[in-house]
């Protein structure tokens, strides 16, 4: 945060608090308008679609000060504001700036360290089987960064296909036991292939021929923490 005018322009809320100690959980409620807080923001985002920005419910876990002064000469001011109330965190962050005073500083900056909780995001997994096992579909409901391949073997679907081609030299067909070596456990990806991590290059060439279809061995869900439905038909060679 560049330091244009005094002060950072961040409003906090303190959730707990009034220890004698001093701890407590301080949270940002807002942007003070036209403050430099809201205008570092909106230089990131400017710059970068995806830039950093500074959330309602952001604890600040600390704080840097960096002041430029005649020359080559830099003075840093740390402080440490995790688990403070609202005084304590708010005597830290004056008593570090106060570290400006009336010297004649050419450029000043704050580095924020922030902790953000967030919403563990709903992801959901709509299988359909073959029609020859029939099986009505069925949704399961997964956690960010499952494996798709033991997510369902550990619900009881079933990923054998007897027919998967191996990539390892070996002459017979069969199940590689998740080492990406068969497409044993290749499913269908008809929606929500942007929920799946991306695929490395070497399951881009063994699914060159198909390429909605994913190594469930080598796909996690919940890619960027986003949330939706991923829609997938189970052992594709079998429809």
């Amino acid at each position: 945060i560049p330091l244009e005018s005094p002060g950072l322009g961040i409003e906090l809320l303190e959730l707990e608090g009034g220890r004698e100690d001093g701890l407590g959980i301080t949270i940002v409620n807002g942007l003070v308008p036209g403050g430099n807080a809201e205008k570092a923001v909106a230089m990131s985002q400017e710059l970068e679609e995806d830039g950093e920005t500074i959330m309602y419910g952001d604890t600040i876990i600390s704080a840097e000060l960096i002041m430029q002064q005649g020359g080559s000469a830099t003075d840093i001011r740390s402080i440490k504001t995790e688990c403070l109330g609202y005084d304590s965190t708010v005597d830290a962050l004056v008593g570090m700036m106060s570290s400006l005073g009336s010297r004649s500083i050419q450029d000043a900056s704050v580095i924020l360290v922030l902790k953000r909780l967030r919403r563990r995001p709903n992801l959901s997994v709509k299988l359909y089987y073959p029609p020859e096992q029939d099986l009505p579909p069925e949704t399961l409901q997964l956690q960010p960064g499952d494996n798709l391949r033991m997510a369902l073997l550990s619900r009881g679907v079933k990923l054998n296909d007897p027919l998967a081609q191996r990539y390892d030299g070996k002459s017979y067909s069969g199940n590689c036991g998740g080492g990406s070596l068969c497409r044993t456990c290749a499913v269908n990806v008809l929606r929500g292939t942007e929920l799946l991590s991306q695929p490395k290059d070497n399951e881009k060439k063994m699914m060159d021929d198909s390429p909605r279809w994913r190594l469930a061995c080598k796909s996690w869900v919940g890619y960027g923490m986003k949330e939706g439905e991923i829609v997938i038909q189970v052992n594709p060679r079998q429809w």
